[in-house]
């Protein structure tokens, strides 16, 4: 699933490409255009748009590791509406609920959002795990020790982040994924790969 979402990023960033050469302008531009057809369809498709080719690496060097993490202890009907959950939720409720409540939130496109969600996930449910710390393997160790390093680093981001990022949402994508992480233990329809 991590494949098919990469290959999904990646070939939306394509069309962009191609679409913004069409027109005569940068794929920024094409993402801001304010026009009704142009807002329309990127609402629709923000989840999966990037505003340029170091924002898509950006994405996907947290959605890599973290989203094979994940799908190597969930079934792939739960990553799926993780990752389709997280990406509404990131780039198109709750930065509406901002606009509405008079505040800028940003450009709120990418999988940015959805990649924050991933690390907060695995991080909390890798955390969840540290009491049974003697019986872990160490292929889990190492992966509790990298989700906690990449939840330490994308909370930094978000007390200094770079111009034009989206605070609402990668924080918004941070809790999605803490709050999915805890869950883990209370909601589950099928069982958890690592477990036993």
């Amino acid at each position: 699933m991590t494949l098919a979402l990469t290959f999904g990023f990646v070939l939306a960033y394509r069309v962009e490409q191609n679409v913004a050469y069409v027109l005569g302008i940068s794929p920024r531009q094409l993402v801001t255009l304010d026009t009704f057809p142009a807002n329309a369809l990127t609402q629709v498709f923000a989840p999966l748009l990037h505003a340029s080719g170091d924002h898509l690496v950006a994405t996907l060097v947290w959605v890599v590791p973290f989203g094979y993490f994940l799908e190597r202890r969930r079934p792939w009907q739960d990553y799926v509406g993780f990752v389709v959950v997280a990406g509404f939720l990131t780039t198109t409720l709750v930065p509406a609920l901002f606009v509405v409540g008079g505040v800028a939130p940003g450009l709120g496109i990418g999988g940015s959002g959805v990649a924050h969600a991933l690390v907060g996930r695995e991080a909390t449910a890798r955390l969840r795990e540290l009491p049974r710390w003697r019986s872990l393997p160490r292929v889990e160790w190492g992966i509790a020790a990298v989700a906690t390093v990449g939840l330490g680093v994308t909370l930094l981001g978000l007390a200094d982040p770079p111009a034009g990022t989206s605070v609402v949402g990668h924080a918004t994508g941070l809790v999605v994924g803490v709050v999915a992480g805890v869950g883990e233990r209370y909601v589950s329809a099928t069982p958890d790969r690592s477990a036993g």
